[in-house]
């Protein structure tokens, strides 16, 4: 009997384990107990991050180098990081100075704005990474400021435009030039006589021109008026009201005729003296100037007009004068107000080369032949002469001999 119920308590404590491990097996799976799996719950934290192509620009040729720090340049960026990849088939070390040296030296750009350029370089494990800093000498509102034009006549407009709005200054890139600092300071004298009234005053220019290896430029220029903007521009406005009441007197359709009275207006309104100032206000306000604000004077006549003219910087007996040049129907001619009182019409105006040559010098390169068949004496004698100009009896002027040039 004790036999019989111990086997009967072994039974149903047999079946009492198996029923206790099936319910844990449909609680867990299967899975989990025959492969020894499980899980634990715990807070996130994310694994560092590669660095290896965060914040760095790649570099794989000395190209690449060169055109990254010129591209912090540019953007006035004060550091920037490189990583060369394994391609990379240069010295890193010695492309790195050879770069920093070629953007800061060797470009326009870096001549004008950078003080110099300095990196640190690291071998990380399979790579190496440089940080390169730059040290400026202008600021981020100075680069910016810097206008892009493509040749030497897009520098040319864009003196113009200064002098217009009376700028104190300019810094332009040029794309393609071999200018230098006489050039660009040619180019502000023939912006001012393009129209002297854009800035009253010709004004004193100071360039720098900033090079590199290239034939890209920046040109700097600062302007200096002898007068404040708002006097500047309080002049200008009594010069234009000054002129649009000279105008009154041009009544011819003609345009020699125009210009005769251009001539006529500018005579009786100034004086000529090579001891006066050289400027627009003194020949049309003041009532005496040199031969340049004469020339300026009569140059702002014959745009009012209507009648192409141009100032002419040259020479009288080897000393610095000024005249005009006018168009009339497509053929150029000689005009010298300032010497119109003393020598006369016939003389002075509607005068060619030929005549012109031996007392007077100019740069005929630069400026246009004048072999128009016009003259004085032939104007008054084949029309009617306005009744607001004085009767100029036309003189006989010798023809000179021409004489080679003087030397400036």
């Amino acid at each position: 009997m004790a036999c019989d119920g111990t086997e009967a308590f072994t039974v149903k404590k047999a079946a009492a384990l198996i029923l206790a491990l099936m319910t844990a097996l449909s609680l867990t799976g299967c899975a989990s107990v025959f492969d020894k799996e499980y899980f634990s719950s715990a807070e996130y934290d994310p694994p560092a991050e590669d660095t290896q192509y965060d914040g760095a620009t790649e570099i794989s040729s000395y190209m690449q180098l060169t055109l990254a720090i010129n591209n912090l340049v540019s953007e006035h960026g004060d550091s920037v990081l490189l990583r060369f990849t394994g391609t990379y088939d240069g010295d890193i070390g010695e492309d790195l100075a050879a770069a920093c040296r070629e953007v800061s030296t060797g470009t326009a750009l870096g001549a004008y704005a950078v003080d110099y350029i300095s990196y640190d370089l690291d071998r990380i494990v399979a790579y190496y990474e440089a940080e390169v800093f730059v040290y400026y000498k202008r600021t981020a509102e100075e680069l910016e400021s810097i206008v892009s034009v493509n040749t030497e006549s897009g520098l040319y407009n864009a003196i113009c435009e200064s002098l217009a709005n009376m700028d104190e200054s300019l810094v332009a890139m040029v794309g393609a030039s071999s200018l230098d600092e006489n050039a660009v300071l040619n180019y502000v004298d023939e912006a001012y006589f393009s129209d002297p009234l854009a800035c009253v005053e010709r004004p004193d220019a100071v360039v720098n021109v900033y090079t590199g290896n290239g034939f890209q430029r920046i040109v700097e220029i600062y302007f200096e008026y002898g007068a404040t903007p708002s006097v500047l521009a309080s002049r200008k406005g009594v010069l234009e009201n000054s002129v649009e009441r000279m105008m009154s007197a041009v009544t011819s359709e003609s345009d020699a005729y125009k210009a005769l009275q251009c001539l006529n207006i500018l005579i009786s309104e100034c004086t000529h003296s090579e001891d006066a100032p050289p400027t627009l206000w003194a020949a049309l306000l003041s009532g005496e100037s040199d031969s340049e604000g004469m020339a300026l004077a009569y140059k702002v006549l014959c745009d009012a007009a209507g009648v192409e003219c141009i100032v002419v910087e040259g020479r009288l007996d080897r000393a610095e004068h000024y005249w005009n040049i006018i168009t009339i129907d497509g053929a150029n001619y000689h005009v010298d107000a300032s010497r119109t009182s003393e020598l006369g019409y016939g003389s002075t105006f509607l005068v060619n080369d030929t005549l012109m040559w031996g007392s007077y010098w100019w740069d005929n390169q630069y400026y246009p032949e004048c072999s128009g068949s016009l003259y004085y004496g032939a104007l008054i004698e084949g029309g009617t002469q306005p009744s607001d100009e004085p009767v100029a009896t036309p003189e006989p002027t010798a023809t000179p001999t021409p004489e080679p040039s003087p030397s400036a």
